[in-house]
């Protein structure tokens, strides 16, 4: 989801983090996701969101996120989102305040030993790279035949 769905639910504005963890939950119930291990826990600092999702080809993306509501909109206090494949990282989004030299600072990107600036990703924006990085995978390495699934219409 886009931050202007994030600070807004059916025309108001978000009154809890439980509220932003529903919307978080749905964008991760619309994507390739295959399985997923998250957890939810709220305390007076804001509430933390954590886990992995796991993808076909045996990549997956860890996330973190702690979130508090500030004026009926979620603030993230801390945020990472990590895509490993084949035991290796191939990006991560942090907001860890260690690199001061960015323009960006505190937000930036590492893709494998590169750190670049970047502006805070939503869940929805690191949900389109994973994608396009599993589709351009899918065209590299033919599934066979016996591993292909199918849905039920």
């Amino acid at each position: 989801f886009q931050a202007s769905e994030a600070g807004s639910v059916s025309g108001k504005g978000m009154r809890s983090v439980q509220e932003y963890f529903d919307l978080f939950v749905q964008v991760i119930e619309h994507s390739a996701a295959e399985s997923v291990e998250i957890e939810f826990d709220e305390d007076q600092q804001g509430s933390t969101i954590e886990g992995a999702l796991y993808f076909h080809d045996g990549s997956r993306l860890e996330l973190t996120e702690t979130v508090t509501i500030v004026r009926y909109r979620p603030v993230k206090l801390y945020s990472v989102y990590q895509y490993i494949r084949g035991g290796e990282g191939v990006f991560r989004y942090d907001n860890a305040p260690h690199h001061p030299d960015l323009p960006t600072f505190p937000h930036h990107k590492h893709v494998r030993k590169e750190r670049l600036p970047a502006t805070e990703p939503t869940l929805s924006q690191v949900m389109s790279e994973v994608s396009a990085l599993l589709s351009e995978g899918a065209k590299e390495t033919p599934r066979p035949l016996g591993r292909r699934r199918r849905t039920k219409r």
